[in-house]
């Protein structure tokens, strides 16, 4: 099979800044992916390229405009799903709603993977300003009461322009400042700990980093693209789960393919 997997932000594979984390996605997603998948990480070349900018509501409601339209490509191009590369999953419900492949969340994902796991999870993300979007989104995906009733959303310490340093290759500040913060959930009750943010939660799996004081830590990417697989061979197997009901009602081909079209996107 062959799954696209979609990055939240214009990062051309070819800059300087961003080459090393293609190349530590990739590493990330070769631990888990069957032989037989093909994984593609793809960007959205149309849209903004600095990170601090989706920090902010109205930017990422304009960001998710252009993901969707990028993500739009997948099906045409003959990929089998899309595995969301962003823990603000970005665009995935109206790109699932648009196309008939399976389209995954990372943090949705991540959260239901958790709720099997354990009773209480916990999510460490990057940056402060996106804890309060990412604890909205547990609520919007129903999983409030498998969530830590305290702070179920909690922001590493180091700054922003130290992780980005980090992705160059040396990832202990990350890995320091996640298991500190990471301390304090399990100190407050929760039995597993997401890595909600696609920027550091590779340099966690990839330096060995999967659990904590016997609780396992989610990598977010992984959870997306595994069960982008595990959605593909229910649909292989003639066994299609999208559902097409209530709020996911469908829209005709020729109503979506109008809309493009007036949109400019066809």
């Amino acid at each position: 099979m062959k799954i696209w997997c979609q990055l939240p932000k214009s990062m051309p594979q070819d800059s300087p800044d961003f080459k090393t984390y293609y190349e530590l996605l990739l590493s990330d997603y070769n631990i888990v992916k069957r032989p037989d998948t093909e994984v593609v990480i793809k960007d959205v070349p149309t849209a903004l390229s600095e990170t601090y900018d989706i920090s902010y509501l109205g930017i990422r409601a304009l960001l998710d405009h252009h993901i969707l339209r990028t993500m739009l490509q997948a099906e045409r191009e003959g990929y089998d799903a899309i595995a969301g590369a962003c823990y603000f999953d970005g665009a995935v419900e109206a790109a699932g709603n648009l196309m008939s492949i399976p389209v995954v969340g990372a943090a949705k994902a991540s959260m239901h993977l958790a709720s099997v796991i354990g009773n209480h999870f916990a999510v460490v993300t990057s940056d402060p300003k996106w804890v309060y979007e990412m604890e909205k989104h547990i609520i919007e995906c129903g999983m409030r009461d498998s969530a830590l009733p305290v702070n179920p959303v909690r922001s590493l310490t180091i700054s922003f322009a130290t992780l980005k340093e980090c992705l160059k290759g040396n990832y202990q500040p990350v890995i320091d400042d996640f298991k500190k913060v990471a301390h304090t959930c399990l100190k407050d009750g929760a039995d597993t700990i997401i890595a909600g943010c696609g920027l550091f939660s590779p340099m966690l799996t990839q330096s060995g980093i999967v659990d904590l004081q016997g609780a396992p830590i989610i990598d977010s990417m992984l959870a997306s693209l595994k069960f982008a697989e595990l959605m593909v061979d229910f649909r292989n197997a003639g066994i299609d789960l999208k559902t097409a009901r209530g709020w996911f009602i469908r829209p005709t081909a020729g109503q979506i393919n109008k809309v493009l079209e007036l949109e400019g996107w066809l």
